[in-house]
């Protein structure tokens, strides 16, 4: 049997064979390298993966939110910031806000403005002792009137799906007194209310923004951007209005929605839609709003202003001023990072002025401010009705209780 014999290769053959392979090596191992990257893609944005040291000496990117992991800057905020408001809070204990103290209700002459401040992520929702009266009345006025208190539109449904993500992660965190997750974040447990939700998708049983509504005693807005780039009202859920309609509102832009309120056209149309447009989701603003109640009432769907068509309404001097209220509206604003949606969340403050007008110097600032406001805004706030009453009690208890001086003397 033959048997073959290979020539041994020659010193530059073995140097090709091994260049060769060598070569193929390399290009293997950049291969699986680059397969094998930290770096991902979030949200349509590469972002490499860096040690959490690094990250913390670089400045965070623009878009990037409260300390949001840098593999999604763009979806989640990050709540590990959100902190408990008190040990063992018990909101029984704890006092409305006081809106009525000089640093918002000042004599000045009025003058329409967003007045915005910036507010930190921690106090995005408050609660006091009124909460739980609250809550009962809004489930009467959910169940009363319905469309009237709650409607979404069509483009408003994620936006109430990402506003009730972020409400199951900041109050089970901010007021875990009051709420607590299910281990498996399929229930929320309301303690005072007694109500647990189911809050696994798809939600079959209950609308998200009935469910959020649940959870806090605010009305809650969802504004998308439309095709003109104006902001639309496109879900509401408001068992405590001050003066319209839901229905009227739902599908209209900023413009459309402020229509009535005198010199918003002039004044405030253009920075109010320049800033839904630009505010960012690491941004979240607060604004007060205030009015005259001429009856003790929260959903108040008629007589909260004045129109044009009632330009002959007289003075009611039938107004009983034990009844009268200073109403204020915390309005907290937000963008909802996933879709983009502004949410409005809005708590009522009702101040009976038979109550406060002994605080040192109210009854003359308060008296001030609407003795001084301009006409348009006199009327729209329906000064020509409670005018009379209102102005001459605020007078009377500006005499008996002037303001004080820094040694605490009238």
């Amino acid at each position: 049997m033959a048997t073959t014999v290979r020539e041994m290769p020659t010193t530059s053959e073995l140097q090709m064979r091994l260049g060769a392979a060598l070569f193929t090596l390399a290009f293997f191992w950049l291969a699986w390298r680059r397969l094998n990257s930290p770096s991902k893609k979030a949200a349509g944005l590469t972002v490499t993966s860096e040690s959490k040291e690094a990250v913390a000496e670089k400045p965070r990117p623009k878009g990037s939110y409260y300390g949001t992991p840098e593999d999604d800057l763009i979806t989640k905020l990050d709540f590990s910031q959100v902190t408990p408001y008190k040990p063992d809070f018990n909101y029984e204990d704890e006092p409305p806000i006081e809106w009525y103290h000089k640093d918002y209700i000042s004599d000045r002459v009025y003058s329409i403005t967003m007045a915005i401040e910036k507010l930190a992520f921690n106090d995005w929702i408050v609660f006091d002792r009124n909460y739980k009266k609250r809550m009962e009345l809004k489930a009467k006025v959910l169940e009363a009137v319905g469309s009237d208190a709650i409607d979404c539109r069509d483009g408003g449904y994620d936006g109430c799906v990402e506003l009730l993500e972020y409400l199951l992660e900041y109050l089970p965190r901010r007021f875990p007194t009051i709420f607590k997750l299910s281990a498996d974040g399929k229930e929320i447990h309301n303690a005072v209310t007694g109500e647990t939700f189911d809050v696994s998708k798809p939600y079959i049983k209950f609308h998200p923004l009935y469910i959020a509504g649940r959870l806090v005693e605010d009305d809650l807005n969802i504004l998308v951007e439309g095709p003109t780039g104006e902001y639309v009202l496109k879900a509401v859920l408001s068992a405590f209005p001050a003066g319209f309609h839901v229905r009227e509102k739902m599908d209209k832009t900023l413009t459309e929605i402020h229509k009535p309120v005198p010199m918003y056209k002039e004044r405030m149309q253009k920075s109010m839609n320049r800033f839904f447009q630009n505010v960012g989701p690491s941004s979240m603003v607060v604004r007060a709003n205030w009015a005259i109640n001429d009856k003790e009432e929260l959903f108040l769907t008629e007589g909260g202003h004045l129109y044009d068509e009632e330009e002959d309404v007289v003075a009611d001097e039938s107004i009983d001023i034990n009844q009268v209220q200073l109403r204020v509206e915390r309005q907290v604003l937000r963008r909802l990072p996933r879709t983009k949606a502004i949410c409005m969340v809005t708590k009522t403050y009702l101040y009976r002025l038979v109550d406060i007008a002994d605080t040192p110097g109210f009854a003359a600032r308060l008296g001030g401010l609407l003795h001084k406001l301009p006409d348009k805004f006199a009327f729209y706030k329906r000064k020509p009705v409670w005018g009379k009453v209102v102005l001459s009690y605020l007078d009377e208890m500006a005499a008996k209780y002037p303001a004080l001086d820094s040694n605490g003397t009238a």
